[in-house]
């Protein structure tokens, strides 16, 4: 077998998190109203609008951050990434990918039912996407 090559196989991952308002403004967060109802300045990306962070999203980012044995970082930024969507009128996303909120964990899962060793596998990154239903 040849050993030059390993393979390393990324995946990402998306969580909806139970909050009551989005992640960026006050706005409801609740399935099944009338649409557009729940928007402000901030969810149609208006000129001068500022995002401000749902504190029960970071609150929830952390937990998930500390249970993946992941460094909760001292400084995170968020970036706009200019992409184009059919349902993302405003024309960009929310992410973080330079600075994330946490990094550098690790979960273990198991191998099999009949092993009782979990082998650890590396997690990079944690950090908030916002796309869409912002």
């Amino acid at each position: 077998m040849d050993k030059e090559y390993e393979a390393v196989i990324g995946l990402e991952i998306h969580a909806q998190l139970r909050t009551e308002t989005k992640i960026f403004c006050g706005c409801s967060a609740a399935f099944g109203g009338e649409p557009n109802a729940a928007t402000c300045p901030v969810c149609l990306g208006l000129p001068g609008a500022l995002p401000v962070l749902n504190k029960k999203v970071l609150e929830m980012a952390a937990k998930a951050a500390l249970s993946l044995n992941l460094k909760i970082n001292y400084e995170s930024i968020f970036a706009r990434k200019n992409y184009f969507y059919p349902d993302l009128p405003k024309g960009y996303q929310i992410s973080q990918y330079d600075r994330p909120f946490s990094e550098h964990g690790w979960v273990e899962i198991p191998t099999s039912e009949r092993d009782e060793q979990a082998r650890p596998i590396e997690w990079r990154r944690s950090g908030f996407v916002l796309r869409a239903s912002t």
